[in-house]
């Protein structure tokens, strides 16, 4: 049976790498198509190795004011801007993305075939690997006993995936600024303060003043306000539906690619236990008919 569990976890082992490999030739080149004319630049150029490249790559974030004085945020991971860049002529692709006039390229068709390569090669090498780990089957009253044992197991892996997708999100995603510069458009002033035990209390939620055309008071959760800040104003904007503070973080890059991955592993492994209960009835009433017909 250890024989078995090792042959499983190879599989699973196989198939990471092989996702990480085509993740990796697709993420390293940028496709920005053919060259453009220069219409706007991009200044305060900041960088950091990016490592889920292997540091092989650059992640740069700059500000980029096009030739309407207007600004944009541009983000790279795939060092289309350098450390060494001080301001970078820019062309547009669309209304709000810009790419380097110098470097735009179209990258040669085989990293994505390289990336499809490794994905087959992936999903048959696991295949094999979890096909042989099940030749010999254990009695039914074994296995039964096993998913059984197992359900426990799937049930809080799936609910800690769900936990941390809510964290993902109310740490990382929520209230965090999604265009750059934010106006400001009023002020706030934080009346009062609490901890947000949503988060176990990690976060602060306030209730705040806010003070622009008319008057009102808001409720401001993810620690947009804090209880160092009741009493003094800060700078506030309405988003289409409720005020936020403007000096929000900008949100990560990766964090939606992880909240939707927590997402759907947790789903997945809450789903298990409820796909092994008919399992485990076939395997203890291996005679007893798939349903019922009522006999008259």
């Amino acid at each position: 049976m250890k024989g078995h569990h090792h042959q499983r976890w190879l599989a699973l082992a196989w198939l990471a790498v092989c996702a990480y490999g085509a993740a990796f030739l697709l993420l390293f080149w940028e496709d920005h198509g053919p060259k453009g004319e220069a219409v706007a630049r991009a200044d305060n150029i900041r960088c950091e190795r990016n490592w889920l490249l292997l540091g092989t790559r650059w992640s740069c974030s700059a500000i980029v004011t096009d030739n309407y004085g207007l600004q944009h945020r541009f983000t790279s991971d795939s060092s289309l801007l350098t450390p060494d860049d001080t301001s970078v002529p820019m062309q547009r692709l669309s209304t709000t993305d810009f790419a380097p006039a110098r470097a735009s390229s179209t990258p040669a068709p085989w990293p994505t075939m390289g990336a499809v390569v490794l994905i087959a090669f992936g999903l048959t090498g696991a295949g094999v690997w979890w096909q042989n780990s099940r030749t010999k089957r254990p009695p039914p009253a074994t296995e039964a006993r096993r998913l059984r044992a197992q359900a426990r197991w799937y049930a809080g892996a799936g609910a800690l995936a769900l936990l941390a997708a809510h964290f993902t999100y109310g740490l990382l995603i929520a209230a965090r600024a999604d265009f750059w510069p934010r106006p400001q458009e009023g002020t706030g002033t934080a009346t009062s303060c609490n901890r947000d035990w949503r988060y176990l209390g990690v976060t602060w939620r306030c209730t705040v003043d806010i003070t622009a055309e008319t008057k009102l008071s808001q409720t401001m959760s993810h620690s947009q306000f804090t209880e160092a800040d009741i009493g003094h104003p800060k700078p506030v904007m309405f988003t289409g539906s409720a005020w936020e503070a403007v000096d929000q973080p900008y949100e990560h890059r990766f964090a939606k690619t992880l909240l939707v991955l927590l997402l759907a592993g947790g789903l997945a492994l809450a789903a298990k236990p409820t796909y092994d209960r008919s399992r485990i009835r076939d395997l203890e009433n291996p005679d007893l008919p798939p349903r019922f017909l009522q006999v008259r």
